[in-house]
């Protein structure tokens, strides 16, 4: 509903098509819950002295509206405006069928609302904590600091030079006392430079960051372009992909600055409504290399031959290599029958034949009837373009599973599963590496190959591309992204180290203020100095840091794109191109029979 109001006045169905003529306050609340209404973006006059007043109303600072309590007030302000009385419900058309000055104000509210949407398409904030001193140990497990504590959010200039910038005219957009910190990671948990989680109370609606309860801060710390981990999520989010939003941020505690972060998206129930929509419900797995090695989606019996879903965790075990994060009280939902299901299928389980068996209709109808396996394709093609091994590449582990199940019988995921694949963690990724492997010079296809020293069992690649339409599907794809995303002067123009609107321009001045000098040691614990960031972000130089040597992201793109397109055009003699292009394309999870 709250899409079509801001069509108030112009084109399109508007306040006046097929729009309710009146909303309540329960309908009122839906349209902002999770939505924070900034004060400053509102005009000047009416629609924001309302805000203000609501929130002066709930006790609150002004700056944002967000909580119940302010809404509530909001809308019995609005209410008190209907002539000649106060109103049951908040009449949004008059009589002749013209929007009222509340459906215009209702429309300001939401042109200064803040969601995730608009959050990630933020360059840079400030998360500042106050009455909080981490001190020097890892926080493993999630820490409350002492009352009074609180850390405050606002957007900021990323060119600003101050290393705590003060609000300025738009405000403290978030404010909250009720919070844990942890430190997250798994290679990079000690770090000197550590990444943090910020986990809010999740206690009602009130106390959520456009709308999450979880924000991840990032360290970067094997990338010193500080950029890497930006142009993967849009790559995936350009792809269509389920996957995380990413912008950035500025962290300190107390009048302490501790650099420059990556913000990214928690996958979590917020997540899962957002992408999947009613289909929100369903099983996530999280994965790593736990309690029966690494999460290869390897088939799996016990004894008698059973392979249900006991035979993909040890009963017990507090970590599991398929964790999985949702229904977990749910003695129905939480057998992991359901990734069995999946696990022999797209191992052909059951099929006839031996490896000519993933080259039939009849796996691929079973994949298709299980899986969204083209957005897993595509996600497959730009993976293997941006080099990053650290998820079901090389590792295997660093990914999601999702099980929707159908669209139009969310309820019955368990009898009839449809999994999503959703990637996680990308600073390892163009041109960065610690085995001495070349990524970019990796066999397309052939995912194990000659390159990847490690010969990963990971059969969801392996299999599907046994299949020529899969296999199809994935050239054609890989070959859009080479003529459209990933080359040189893409990329490139996305860094701009001469635009304003670059990462560059992002990134450079929160990273140079995590050190006094070019060539000091960062008092932030980065690893590389400012001279190393400006040479590997800005100019794009190789650099060399003790053993290792990081390409330059755009030198690594050449190389990858080259071997790529070289690998294509051999590929080409026996499969020609099928698509002439690809539209953004908007996946859904399949219809249920």
């Amino acid at each position: 509903m709250w899409r079509r109001l801001l069509d108030v006045g112009g084109e399109g169905t508007g306040i006046g098509g097929s729009m309710d003529a009146a909303v309540g306050g329960d309908r009122f609340w839906e349209m902002f819950k999770g939505r924070a209404v900034v004060v400053s973006q509102l005009p000047v006059g009416h629609s924001r002295a309302l805000a203000a007043a609501a929130s002066a109303m709930a006790g609150r600072d002004g700056a944002s509206l967000r909580t119940k309590a302010e809404y509530k007030a909001l809308y019995d302000l609005l209410l008190a405006q209907v002539p000649p009385a106060p109103a049951v419900k908040l009449r949004l058309l008059d009589e002749a069928g013209r929007p009222t000055a509340a459906a215009y104000a209702i429309k300001d509210y939401i042109g200064a609302s803040l969601g995730k949407p608009e959050f990630f398409g933020a360059d840079m904030y400030m998360f500042h904590f106050t009455g909080f001193r981490p001190g020097r140990g890892v926080l493993t497990e999630p820490v409350r600091p002492a009352c009074g504590a609180r850390v405050d959010v606002w957007t900021t200039d990323p060119a600003d030079r101050q290393r705590i910038p003060s609000p300025g005219g738009g405000g403290v957009l978030f404010s909250t006392q009720a919070f844990t910190l942890k430190n997250s990671g798994n290679r990079t948990l000690r770090a000197p430079k550590p990444s943090w989680r910020i986990i809010l109370d999740a206690a009602g609606h009130d106390n959520r960051l456009a709308g999450m309860t979880r924000i991840n801060l990032k360290a970067m710390y094997n990338d010193p372009s500080q950029m890497r981990e930006a142009l993967a999520w849009r790559l995936f989010g350009i792809a269509s992909i389920p996957a995380p939003r990413h912008t950035y941020a500025k962290l300190a505690f107390d009048a302490t600055y501790r650099g420059l972060f990556s913000v990214i998206e928690q996958v979590d129930k917020k997540f899962l409504r957002d992408h999947f929509g009613e289909n929100h419900r369903g099983n996530l797995y999280k994965t790593g290399c736990r309690d029966i090695g690494c999460a290869s989606l390897a088939y799996r019996t016990g004894p008698g031959g059973d392979d249900s879903g006991s035979q993909y965790f040890i009963p017990g075990s507090a970590e599991r290599t398929y964790r999985l994060q949702t229904n977990k009280n749910n003695p129905e939902a939480s057998t992991y029958d359901d990734l069995a299901c999946f696990i022999r299928t797209i191992n052909g389980i059951g099929l006839r034949g031996g490896e000519e068996r993933f080259d039939t209709d009849a796996f691929r109808e079973s994949v298709d009837d299980i899986m969204n396996v083209n957005a897993f394709l595509r996600w497959a093609a730009v993976n293997m373009l941006l080099g990053s091994w650290d998820n079901y590449y090389a590792t295997p582990s660093n990914y999601y599973l999702y099980n929707s199940g159908r669209r139009g019988a969310a309820e019955d995921f368990v009898g009839s599963p449809y999994f999503h694949f959703i990637p996680w963690d990308y600073d390892n990724c163009l041109g960065i590496d610690y085995s001495g492997t070349q990524w970019q010079y990796a066999d397309i296809v052939d995912w194990p190959g000659k390159v990847n020293r490690h010969i990963p069992k990971i059969p969801l690649v392996r299999n599907v591309l046994r299949n020529h339409d899969y296999r199809q599907y994935y050239l054609d794809y890989m070959e859009h992204m080479l003529d459209t995303e990933f080359n040189p002067t893409a990329i490139a123009a996305q860094i701009g180290p001469r635009a304003e609107d670059g990462l560059w321009h992002r990134v450079r001045q929160a990273a140079y203020l995590e050190s006094d000098t070019p060539d000091g040691r960062p008092f932030t614990g980065r690893r590389y100095s400012n001279d190393e960031v400006y040479q590997s972000g800005c100019r794009q130089r190789e650099l060399r840091h003790g053993k290792k040597t990081i390409e330059g992201i755009v030198h690594y793109v050449r190389m990858r794109h080259d071997s790529a397109r070289a690998q294509l055009n051999r590929q080409r003699r026996t499969m020609p191109r099928a698509a002439d292009g690809f539209l953004r394309v908007v996946d859904r999870p399949a219809r249920a029979a």
